[in-house]
């Protein structure tokens, strides 16, 4: 004979159990409207905490950043692009989710399919970073010698363009040598910031010899890009891969002269 205690075990586990089916039940109708295109189109409140949660597990995932595609999905992948009422709708769903989430939405670009009648959207999302905090990704900038790495670093960071006679590259120089042979010979670096929406901030001071307030840029950025200018020429080797393995880059970014090819220190490099 069961006891009284018997029977409430038993009672508990049954409806333990029918609660379980119907969150699973929940869960696959909660994926499945997820894994649509039309998913951001006017969410009840349920499907709009769930997207919520969404992007706060791919934010945390990304360490506070993320790149939403709007008007793809994965059932419906064969018909991309939503129709301009319906991007509208999206849109609207994703920016009233700012507050919530703590973060900035940015336009990144914008695609038109199906003969200009559909959409697709990219956005940024990138979370509220206090001022005392950044995101940093460290970048390994190698390749042959002359193949144009300082050149690069000092347009990407210092917002000028190269006069063909090496003035941007003069901006990351440290030593004379270095300025007179127009060659990388030791490990440098700069940064490259940019704010919660995803504008640079790099602002050359306007004193002495132009060079980057790494502090002014560090206290208004969310993410900062630090590269490491490595030294292309073989003689230097050795304080490239000092560089390489010293710093503890995130990427590494391999540069390759458009009039040479891939020759040289390119190939050590790789």
């Amino acid at each position: 004979m069961a006891t009284n205690d018997g029977i409430q075990t038993f009672a508990e586990t049954v409806v333990s159990k029918i609660t379980n089916e119907v969150d699973d039940q929940q869960s696959d109708a909660i994926r499945q409207y997820l894994s649509k295109k039309t998913a951001w189109i006017s969410p009840n409140e349920e499907q709009f905490d769930a997207l919520v949660n969404l992007l706060k597990k791919r934010l945390d995932e990304g360490h506070g950043e993320i790149i939403l595609e709007i008007g793809t999905g994965v059932t419906d992948a064969e018909s991309p692009g939503l129709l301009i009422d319906e991007m509208e709708a999206s849109v609207a769903t994703l920016k009233s989710m700012q507050a919530v989430l703590d973060s900035e939405v940015q336009l990144l670009r914008e695609k038109s399919v199906s003969n200009n009648t559909r959409y697709i959207n990219e956005y940024l999302i990138r979370r509220h970073i206090d001022q005392e905090d950044f995101m940093e990704v460290r970048v390994a900038v190698t390749g042959n010698v002359d193949a144009g790495k300082s050149t690069l670093l000092g347009v990407l960071t210092h917002g000028l363009l190269d006069d063909g006679r090496g003035i941007a590259r003069q901006k990351l120089f440290r030593h004379k040598h270095e300025m007179e042979t127009g060659r990388t010979s030791s490990v440098g670096n700069d940064i490259l910031g940019f704010d919660v929406q995803g504008a640079i901030v790099n602002r050359p001071d306007t004193h002495g010899n132009q060079a980057l307030d790494w502090t002014d840029i560090c206290q208004r950025s969310a993410k900062v890009v630090t590269f490491i200018d490595l030294a292309g020429h073989e003689k230097y080797l050795k304080t490239t891969v000092f560089g390489m393995t010293g710093h503890a880059p995130d990427y590494a970014m391999l540069m390759v002269g458009a009039n040479a090819g891939v020759i040289g220190m390119t190939k050590e490099h790789l």
